[in-house]
């Protein structure tokens, strides 16, 4: 066993730009300096690949300990000890690479509409070991211009290739977000997009996403919020053609994308007056697991063998182990390496998100 793999990781600050705006909300869930709203409006948690950005090269806002921890990048850490980060499983799936990533995104306006590859288009045209299937758990709102917050996920029935593309090729991004099913979401929702599936976050949406190792990107609006994107900003190297056939064109009816990409808790555990649901499991994709833990006093997290993430969604959460306690904050994020073990979450309350790669769960089958 090493350092690496056993003691508790925190993550420093990693705000981004984006073109979308807010800022604003993220700053106040995260109990830092007020701000106004702008395009520094998305926040790397834990992340071991950063994020495709122009004018940044490859590694760019790589996560980094908090200085108390050393200021140490997550990929070096990875690397000091891959089995022991991450776990036999994780490292076998998908080397020296977290199995699933945290970020929080916060927006007073639609997101471009855009999808993520799935795995056979990303091993084909970016050389990528995995899709991007992601989900959000919508951990604020607010009212935005007299409209309640919402998302936008999953092909009308009706809408086909040839339609998708010829309102791409006149730029008609009305018709196009018609194209889609509008969502009105609250706090606490939690929104599963398979790669592959069209979606927006709407207006008013606070959103903490866990996702696949992947920061891919294909968007179809040119103009965005006062930005104007370039083709490679668009389709990350491909051409439009080829960039469009990356969308699945299923067609959903209003119940069947209800269905398919709303999450309802499962699998309830109780500690005392703690609880945990799990909200994401093999059911629903074979990407990654979501869990929910609602801490009155302690919750002692099983053992796995395989690493996970911690983000506290309302009020600080104390992580113990036999070796050190360390305290996470509202809204940052933290890693919990695959030997680190007897983990107890401590708080008289707080309600804190689990991420698990999709190793732990293949597991368990």
């Amino acid at each position: 066993m090493s350092e690496a793999s056993t003691r508790i990781w925190i993550f420093d600050h990693d705000r981004i730009e984006r073109p979308y705006i807010g800022g604003r909300l993220l700053n106040q869930w995260r109990r830092m300096d007020p701000v106004e709203n702008g395009h520094h409006c998305e926040e790397l948690l834990v992340t071991s690949i950063g994020a495709i950005s122009k004018g940044h090269g490859e590694g760019y806002a790589v996560s980094r300990t908090i200085a108390e921890q050393g200021g140490k990048r997550l990929d070096a850490l990875i690397a000091e000890d891959p089995v022991g980060v991450l776990g036999p499983q994780s490292q076998k799936r998908l080397p020296d690479q977290l199995g699933v990533l945290a970020r929080v995104g916060d927006t007073i306006v639609r997101l471009v509409l855009q999808c993520h590859p799935r795995k056979e288009d990303a091993a084909r045209y970016f050389h990528s070991p995995c899709g991007k299937t992601e989900a959000w758990y919508i951990a604020r709102t607010q009212v935005v211009d007299g409209q309640p917050s919402c998302v936008y996920a999953g092909f009308k029935p009706g809408v086909t290739a040839e339609y998708w593309k010829s309102l791409f090729e006149k730029q008609d991004v009305a018709a196009m977000v018609g194209c889609l099913h509008k969502l009105e979401v609250k706090q606490g929702d939690v929104i599963l997009i398979p790669a592959g599936m069209p979606h927006a976050v709407g207006p008013g949406c606070l959103f903490l996403e866990i996702h696949e190792c992947s920061d891919i990107t294909i968007r179809v609006e040119r103009q965005v919020n006062g930005v104007t994107l370039t083709d490679e900003e668009m389709f990350n190297g491909l051409d439009a053609e080829h960039g469009l056939q990356l969308f699945d064109m299923t067609t959903y009816t209003e119940d069947e994308i209800r269905r398919r990409v709303i999450m309802r808790p499962k699998a309830e555990k109780r500690q005392g007056a703690s609880r945990s649901v799990m909200m994401i499991d093999s059911a629903e994709t074979t990407a990654f697991g979501m869990q929910i833990i609602e801490v009155q006093g302690e919750y002692q997290l099983e053992d796995t063998g395989e690493h996970r993430l911690c983000v506290p969604i309302y009020g600080d959460v104390d992580l113990a182990t036999p070796q050190e306690t360390v305290t996470l904050t509202q809204g940052w994020g933290a890693l919990i390496p695959a030997e680190c073990s007897q983990v107890t979450l401590k708080a008289k309350t707080a309600q804190v998100l689990i991420g698990l790669p999709a190793a732990i769960k293949e597991e368990s089958k």
